[in-house]
């Protein structure tokens, strides 16, 4: 590392306060990537979900090929509800283990890349992860078209995906970006934007998933998945310019300075007025909270409606892709409509979206009919807007240069997720899967509620402050 580097790592916070980004006019950026990567996502989920399940039959527990097919069918029968517990079973092990894998480099990551980009830029934290989900997708096509690999090969289809750091790098990196070129005034909305394009690719995905799946089988789905990856990697690489002014190209040994986790660290954790240290603490941890339960339930839905409801992947996809609508469509309502006409504050409506989490998750426990999931997603029109408005509240009251600190221990946080939820999820519903098999959403349940107490905290921090958006003070007068 030279000494020229070594000056910008020291000082690149500095430099990013000194020199705030102009607010740029509205055009597409960061919405076409993850447009694009949450259709290939939601177009080949289940696909992938239920090829797991037959390898895991053919393979690991040796039944038949005509017995195990059933996994791959799109169409459900209720013949082989016992074989389904044992394939269940079985499969959520190999997928517990992939979501760890999955999750390890990206958790190392986050401690490093988000203080890293206040100097070199954002760009590298978007085109990065999405070279690794394009190799991914790549050895996805392979593994399905390799019918003598069992299930734990999947795994190694994993590696490029959380070596170049996953969804929360990615996200981090789009969040960052849409901070740097907005005004605090449209911040809200922009963010609920950049939410609703991966919520239309969701319900994109959703809705065509099981046609093509039924058209052009699982290898060419698996494809046309792999090749939206690459077209996303491709258009940031070459159409996405820089959104800070001044970055400087860094190099790999640049990444991992133990430097900068301890800038993080010392600017996240020191002391502020007015429990400013305990206010972005709760913030983020309530923001993490329901990554938590996102990773948790994640792959379980879809396990649950096949084992409560007797669903088949096409009744699956078709709910998943009207709750997204429904989620995409509640977004816009509410910061467009019912935050600005009625002047709801952004805490308050995030513990709104909490307390609608919470029914839909009584409403989902409770089912025992399909309406009844229709329900919970509609009676959860909001629950999408808890992340946006969280963040976007931090980058209204947080200095401009702890920004990405804060964004950056966010991160780590949520990079812990994907290794202890699918840990904490999993081995519930592995247990209660023959009992009671909706026993993660009450864990879930608990788990928001905590999060509702934390906003009502934050609101109480403040109460007394001169307007709603008041930034925190930097001088360590009082905790």
């Amino acid at each position: 590392m030279t000494e020229i580097e070594n000056h910008h790592l020291e000082n690149g916070s500095a430099v990013r306060s000194m020199v705030q980004n102009t607010p740029r006019k509205f055009h597409l950026t960061m919405e076409v990537p993850m447009c694009l990567t949450m259709l290939s996502l939601s177009l080949t989920g289940a696909a992938v979900s239920n090829i797991l399940l037959y390898r895991t039959c053919l393979h690991s527990l040796n039944h038949p090929d005509s017995v195990c097919k059933v996994f791959l069918a799109l169409d459900k029968t209720n013949q082989t509800d016992e074989l389904e517990k044992e394939v269940q079973r079985y499969a959520t092990v190999v997928n517990t283990v992939k979501s760890i894998i999955e999750a390890v480099a990206p958790a190392v990551l986050s401690l490093f890349m988000g203080v890293w980009s206040d100097t070199h830029g954002r760009k590298p934290l978007v085109v990065w992860p999405l070279f690794g989900m394009a190799m991914t997708g790549m050895m996805l096509v392979v593994y399905s078209t390799m019918n003598d690999l069992g299930p734990w090969w999947l795994i190694v289809t994993a590696v490029p995906y959380s070596l170049t750091g996953g969804m929360i790098i990615l996200f981090t990196g789009a969040f960052c970006y849409v901070s740097d070129v907005t005004s605090p005034e449209n911040r809200s909305l922009r963010m609920t934007i950049l939410g609703a394009s991966v919520s239309a690719g969701s319900v994109l995905g959703g809705l065509f998933s099981a046609h093509l799946l039924r058209a052009v089988g699982n290898v060419y789905l698996l494809l046309i998945g792999a090749s939206l990856n690459v077209f996303a990697y491709a258009f940031t690489n070459i159409f996405l310019r820089e959104s800070l002014e001044g970055a400087i190209q860094g190099r790999l040994g640049t990444l991992l300075d133990w430097s900068l986790v301890k800038q993080m660290a010392r600017e996240c954790f020191k002391k502020r007025p007015n429990f400013g240290r305990a206010q972005i603490l709760l913030l983020t941890v309530a923001n993490s909270l329901t990554i938590f339960i996102l990773y948790g339930s994640m792959n379980l839905e879809y396990l649950y409606t096949r084992e409560k409801l007797r669903w088949a992947l096409k009744d699956y996809t078709l709910y998943s892709a009207l709750s997204t609508t429904i989620s995409f469509a509640g977004g816009f309502l509410g910061i467009i409509v019912v935050q600005k006409l009625l002047k709801i504050g952004d805490l308050a409506f995030v513990n709104v979206a909490y307390l609608s989490m919470i029914v839909e998750y009584v409403v989902k426990a409770l089912a025992v009919s399909t309406w009844h999931m229709y329900l919970s997603s509609t009676i959860s029109l909001f629950k999408g807007l808890s992340s946006p408005l969280l963040r976007s509240l931090l980058t209204k009251i947080l200095p401009i240069s702890d920004i990405a600190k804060v964004f950056a221990l966010m991160s780590a946080i949520e990079g812990l997720c994907p290794l202890l939820s699918p840990l904490l999820y999993n081995s519930l519903y592995e247990c209660t899967i023959s009992t009671f098999p909706a026993a993660f959403y009450m864990l879930s349940i608990g788990i928001v509620c905590v999060s509702c107490t934390f906003i009502g905290l934050v609101q109480y921090f403040r109460r007394n402050v001169s307007t709603p958006y008041e930034r925190l003070q930097d001088s360590p007068t009082i905790a």
